[in-house]
């Protein structure tokens, strides 16, 4: 009986909270780490960080910055074969835990049919192996 309480609790605090990150996602995420040249926009602030994870609509880095949410930065991804040159809202931003650094959520937008399949395709290759 007190667990169903307790599941019962959680449900109605979730619901209240609103959807989780995975729910609100469009495309699920592929975790794999490497670098990402970035740089705020309009100016030419440029910082160099890594990935945490990839879709083909969005990306996690972490940075030693607080990023605020709504910002737009310029991405660039390098694909082994090719450098992808993404524009991306910060979707959020919050500190790491027991770290001075912050992981930011980033959605891809303005995102050309050529960079999205060049996306897919290296995520496909990634879940395969």
């Amino acid at each position: 009986m007190k667990t169903l309480l307790i599941l019962w609790l959680m449900n109605k605090i979730s619901t209240k909270m609103g959807k989780s990150a995975s729910e609100r996602r469009t495309a699920p995420r592929t975790g794999i780490s490497f670098p990402v040249e970035c740089n705020f926009l309009p100016r030419r602030n440029y910082f160099y960080t890594v990935s945490r994870n990839l879709s083909d609509t969005g990306a996690k880095i972490t940075t030693s910055d607080f990023i605020p949410k709504g910002n737009y930065v310029k991405v660039h991804i390098n694909l082994i074969d090719r450098v992808v040159d993404l524009k991306a809202k910060v979707a959020w931003c919050s500190k790491e835990r027991s770290s001075e650094r912050y992981s930011a959520g980033l959605e891809f937008v303005e995102l050309n049919k050529t960079n999205k399949n060049a996306l897919a395709g290296l995520l496909k290759t990634i879940t395969q192996q």
